[in-house]
């Protein structure tokens, strides 16, 4: 991705702080791993699963399994053959677990909605191969076809939503699954029973890498390069929770998370330690520091460090660990406790 002048002129401070310093290097702390094939493409391919025991990924051996926290032991999941650039989406209270499956030896590939837990394809026909969201209750589940975004209910009735995105996150139900949040370049609400809409303020939407929905409304965590944000979807009023000392914000292909109980939101920072020239680094001189923000107090806290790239970020239901994957090659997942 190419910069822009606020990276680019960020980027040769940064070059020009670093090297006064003296020379340094990348600090290796990436934390216990747990899988080195995770599957990733830009999306969050794995959630928290069996209360926090284990955590469900899409494998680069294209199999949906969940490996266990304690002790790495793996099981597969279903038998269908997952899309790796899909993520995979869990209900709340683990009675659904979704992704996109298709048939790898087929000459066009066929791309169909599939629920591991029943171990079935969803009748909706052929979908697109893009993330699917559910609603807190697991009542709806939304998936994309050609042209258009269906959300299909428990009862067999199908709601159509106009012009939502997946882009830069997964559309999010409201917690009673009554209506739709869509990002995108102009935030959207969408109320699915009467079809109607309403355009939210425009805060950098485009920023946008999390989202959550708890009782009093939307909020989104926007990486921008001079702060992380924390946004009232619905007012549009937003906060700063982080401000970059040293680094810059991974904001163009960042990931970031937010708790359930949205106490924390975690983020990548990196830093280019040896630069080739103002607009690249030298190969494994990228550092990727991945950031956990306490909202009430703007605590920060490194959890973890290295040179490969940031990938996918999840907390744990309860907040209390966090998952991550170091890109290189297949994903290395890791977890930690959060501080």
């Amino acid at each position: 991705m190419a910069m822009d002048w606020r990276q680019a002129a960020a980027f040769a401070l940064l070059v020009s702080v670093a090297s006064c310093g003296g020379p340094r290097t990348v600090v290796e702390n990436r934390g216990p791993l747990l899988a080195s094939d995770v599957a990733t493409s830009g999306v969050s391919t794995f959630v928290w699963v069996s209360g926090g025991a284990e955590i469900a990924y899409v494998s680069g051996g294209a199999q949906l399994v969940a490996v266990r926290i304690a002790d790495g032991v793996r099981r597969q999941l279903d038998a269908a053959t997952p899309y790796f650039a899909a993520g995979v989406a869990r209900s709340p209270d683990e009675s659904a677990l979704y992704f996109i499956a298709y048939d790898p030896s087929a000459a066009v590939p066929r791309f169909t909605l599939r629920e591991a837990l029943a171990h079935r394809d969803v009748p909706v026909g052929e979908v697109t191969p893009i993330s699917p969201s559910i609603s807190p209750d697991a009542r709806r589940v939304l998936y994309w076809t050609a042209g258009a975004v269906s959300v299909l209910d428990a009862s067999g009735v199908t709601f159509s939503v106009p012009t939502c995105t997946a882009s830069p996150v997964r559309p999010v139900f409201s917690p009673s699954g009554d209506q739709l949040l869509c990002a995108g370049e102009s935030p959207v609400l969408f109320t699915l029973a009467d079809g109607s809409s309403r355009r939210l303020p425009d805060t950098d939407s485009f920023a946008w890498r999390a989202l959550r929905w708890n009782g009093t409304g939307p909020q989104a965590v926007a990486l921008l390069p001079e702060n992380v944000y924390l946004t009232d979807a619905a007012s549009g009023q937003r906060r700063a929770v982080y401000k970059p000392s040293q680094g810059l914000l991974n904001y163009g292909l960042g990931e970031a998370a937010i708790s359930e109980d949205g106490r924390f939101v975690a983020f990548w920072e990196t830093e280019c330690l040896h630069a080739d020239s103002i607009f690249s680094c030298q190969a494994g001189q990228n550092e990727a520091r991945l950031m956990i923000v306490e909202v009430a107090s703007g605590r920060a806290k490194m959890v973890a460090s290295g040179a490969h790239g940031p990938g996918p970020v999840v907390f744990s239901d309860d907040g209390a660990l966090i998952a991550y994957v170091f890109q290189a090659g297949y994903g290395e997942l890791h977890v930690r406790a959060v501080p």
